[in-house]
């Protein structure tokens, strides 16, 4: 397995210990605060791009080069897995709301690949 697949594998495996992490601090603020429907979406959103931009990072920063490419695919494996998730739950691949999101997660990873790629020490 070469170096970028290494990265990748990193970073979303961070990505997906975060997102538990994070869903489970969401669902107890769910549980026992009065969170309006907005604020859910809003948090879940903030929740996702910063654990996207960390996920990129440590994927950058594990990867040699090319941090944005590394942080694509870590973007894009989280959104394969929003989408598959949200076909097996509620029968939509996705919604015609959700592609702006999706870009600005993908932004998120790369953003964090690039930062990550530029704090490795040589």
């Amino acid at each position: 397995m070469n170096e970028r697949m290494k990265a990748s594998f990193i970073g979303v495996v961070t990505v997906i210990a975060l997102m538990l992490v994070s869903s489970l601090i969401i669902a107890l603020l769910v549980n026992f605060t009065d969170m309006s429907s907005s604020a859910f979406s809003w948090t879940s959103f903030i929740t996702s791009v910063l654990v996207l931009i960390v996920g990129g990072f440590y994927g950058g920063r594990k990867s040699e080069e090319k941090g944005w490419l590394t942080g694509i695919i870590v973007g894009v494996i989280y959104i394969i897995g929003i989408m598959i998730y949200q076909f097996l739950a509620q029968d939509a691949w996705m919604y015609e709301s959700q592609a702006l999101y999706f870009l600005i997660f993908i932004v998120a990873a790369i953003v964090g690949g690039m930062l990550g790629v530029n704090t490795r020490k040589n």
